[in-house]
């Protein structure tokens, strides 16, 4: 049966079977075969390496391509480069590596991408209020800060265009609170100083909410938490009170009306009543953080530790200056001796120039061979022996 179906096979191609015998026809049939198997053989092989080879083109292309993290990383250290340089750069790049570990310790977190965005455009506005020095402690508390920051960030929800516009909301009633106290607390104050004070600081606010790396501003308040920020305002008016003594007492700001001045400069930030509004709403800030995103326990111990070194840095700066006044009165008195001495010599240096002159020079004639005659003594001036004039003879005999 398989003879006859490779005859019909055979036989259908014209010529073929009278160009070779019978007995030709198996061997060529089973070579051409084979040659057609060898060829699409070689054929798949061809096309499997090619396959494989733009593959892994393709991953090496994916693994040079920088990730959204890098790129995040990239554009932090451009920016820490823009201002001048406050940390070596051992430090910056330790600063650098916290934020990388702290973001890759929430990779899985949902929305990825959109939390390294918002770090991303974020960080510049932080970068810039950053008090920074040459201290490690205050470096190591910056480092368990920003720690903190990107770590609420990759774990918080993120809010939606209702929850944002909540939040809003919510620091908008706060800020309207405290402007109103304010004013009830002062009557004096210029409602239109305190309400730019209070529009400046709520502008600032809206900018962070829009890209909320600080933590809160990452959810909503809920109704117990801004009771408990209005308590705290009301327990800070002693603190007002003295924040009002001090402006008054700084001669540096202006007395001039708020309507004149906001005519010259806007806003106008030397103003009493401007000022006032401000410093009381950035008191309330820390309580609105004591509040609404408690800090953790590593950055208490980094703020500890910061805090000890602020103070044993105080006490050193006080012992020197103690040894400093001790040093100074204990040889005041050599000090003074020393400068007398040295008045002294000045003066035996710039003394008249009779004083040169030899002791053994006899002197002859008149005063007039001095140089200044108050200071010269004639023979005839000199005063005779006693024993000589007692005796009544002359003092030649």
């Amino acid at each position: 049966m398989r003879r006859e179906r490779n005859r019909r096979v055979w036989n259908g191609v014209p010529g073929l079977a009278g160009m070779v015998g019978e007995s030709l026809c198996a061997p060529v049939r089973r070579a051409l075969i084979n040659l057609h198997l060898w060829t699409m053989c070689a054929l798949g092989i061809v096309l499997m390496g090619f396959l494989l080879s733009s593959a892994a083109a393709g991953q090496v292309g994916d693994s040079t391509a920088p990730s959204p993290l890098e790129q995040t990383l990239a554009g932090i250290r451009e920016c820490m480069g823009h201002l001048p340089a406050p940390w070596p750069q051992e430090w910056q790049r330790e600063y650098v590596d916290t934020i990388r570990r702290a973001a890759e310790s929430h990779r899985d977190a949902p929305q990825y991408a959109q939390r390294l965005d918002i770090l991303a455009k974020g960080f510049p506005a932080y970068w810039q209020g950053l008090k920074t020095g040459k201290d490690r402690s205050l470096f190591e508390l910056h480092c368990a800060q920003i720690c903190w920051y990107v770590e609420s960030l990759m774990a918080a929800e993120l809010l939606d265009g209702q929850s944002r516009e909540a939040l809003r909301n919510q620091y908008k009633a706060l800020w309207d609170h405290a402007a109103g106290e304010l004013l009830s607390q002062f009557p004096f104050l210029d409602p239109n100083a305190v309400h730019a004070a209070q529009a400046d600081h709520l502008a600032e606010c809206y900018r962070t909410i829009e890209a909320p790396l600080l933590p809160i501003y990452q959810h909503p308040l809920s109704d117990a938490q801004i009771e408990q920020i209005k308590n705290r305002w009301h327990d800070l008016r002693y603190a007002r009170v003295d924040l009002w003594r001090q402006l008054r007492g700084d001669d540096t700001v202006e007395t001039q009306d708020f309507a004149s001045q906001l005519r010259q400069t806007n806003p106008p930030v030397s103003h009493r009543h401007y000022l006032l509004t401000q410093r009381s709403l950035a008191q309330l800030q820390p309580h609105v953080w004591a509040v609404a995103a408690p800090a953790p326990d590593y950055y208490r111990g980094a703020l500890a530790r910061q805090i000890e070194a602020e103070k044993h840095r105080l006490q050193a700066m006080s012992q020197a200056s103690r040894d400093e006044r001790g040093l100074e009165q204990q040889y005041s008195r050599q000090i003074w001796q020393a400068e007398q001495l040295a008045f002294l010599l000045a003066a035996l240096l710039e003394s008249p120039a009779c004083f040169d002159e030899p002791l053994d020079r006899p002197m002859e004639g008149n005063a007039s061979h001095c140089r200044d005659a108050r200071f010269c003594v004639s023979p005839a001036q000199t005063p005779l022996p006693q024993e000589d004039s007692a005796q009544g003879g002359s003092s030649h005999d």
